[in-house]
């Protein structure tokens, strides 16, 4: 009765979108060595014969699921990498939508996944990395170069500058993100500006020209 339901759920819309979507909770919940295609293919409703047909196995479901959830995440701060306006405003911004984000419970979740079964299945960890932290990066970096020609900052390693950067946000919730322990006020919106507003005062001071 419970797939019934799901297949109605679904009927007129996108089937791939459908599978996405479902992949997500499985893989979130269950984790990646638990999620089986039969599983989300009984969820979402149809015959296995089409989950196949859209992804040929569950490393490309996988890798799909994590691309959709980036892609939403890079969008943003694509748009809010603007090099025409002050740095220090982009920064704050950036950092603070960053530190809201990474804390977000699929975020979260995702994150414990590719750290939990990057160790059996490398796969994992590669495909996370490539679609999540090494784009964000990359984004990042691009924006430093051109800010490094314009003589905002120092001329360094982009690259460099990106990682520091992007650790010093993640440094504030690296205790509940990487071991579980609860933190208070983690999303007081006040004390993330407090704390991104610090952190880019000290990187400009760092990478003064």
């Amino acid at each position: 009765m419970e797939i019934m339901n799901i297949s109605k759920q679904y009927k007129g819309t996108d089937r791939r979108e459908a599978i996405l979507e479902e992949a997500k909770r499985f893989f979130l919940e269950k984790g990646y060595a638990e999620t089986s295609m039969s599983a989300i293919a009984a969820k979402v409703g149809g015959s296995k014969g089409t989950l196949w047909s859209h992804f040929p196995s569950k490393e490309a479901l996988f890798r799909a699921v994590i691309e959709r959830l980036a892609g939403e995440f890079h969008k943003v701060y694509t748009d809010l990498l603007n090099p025409q306006a002050e740095i220090e405003i982009t920064l704050n911004q950036y950092g603070c939508h960053f530190c809201r984000n990474i804390i977000e419970p699929d975020k979260r979740a995702l994150f414990r996944l590719a750290i939990v079964e990057c160790w059996r299945f490398p796969e994992v960890g590669k495909i996370f990395y490539e679609a999540g932290p090494q784009t964000a990066m990359r984004k990042l970096a691009s924006y430093f170069a051109s800010a490094m020609e314009k003589k905002q900052i120092r001329q360094e390693d982009p690259e460099y500058a990106a990682s520091f950067f992007l650790h010093s946000l993640c440094a504030r919730s690296k205790a509940s993100r990487l071991y579980n322990i609860p933190q208070e006020n983690l999303a007081n919106k006040e004390e993330i500006e407090a704390d991104v507003s610090q952190i880019v005062s000290l990187f400009l001071k760092a990478y003064a020209p």
